[in-house]
């Protein structure tokens, strides 16, 4: 089952400031997100609605919402950044 992933402004922007060889490393961890948003490195954050999934020394913050099958990135951030 595949879901369609979405990058808010804000989060695009941050993934645009990374440098380049972790922007390609993020860049497939998010793609990867189309095929199993609930991977086995994804973890639920707790008291929110939100997911990360760590790659490197950044975090991918993320939404996920079932019945349209979609992933949205919230945020990019480094490891020690604020968690949504």
């Amino acid at each position: 089952m595949s879901y369609r992933v979405e990058i808010l402004p804000a989060a695009l922007k941050e993934y645009r400031a990374l440098p380049e060889p972790d922007r390609e490393a993020v860049k497939r961890a998010i793609l990867g997100l189309e095929r199993n948003p609930r991977g086995i490195q994804v973890k639920k954050l707790k008291g929110r609605e939100y997911y990360r999934l760590r790659v490197g020394n950044w975090r991918i913050i993320f939404a996920i919402s079932e019945p349209q099958k979609l992933a949205t990135v919230i945020a990019v951030e480094r490891r020690t950044g604020t968690t949504y």
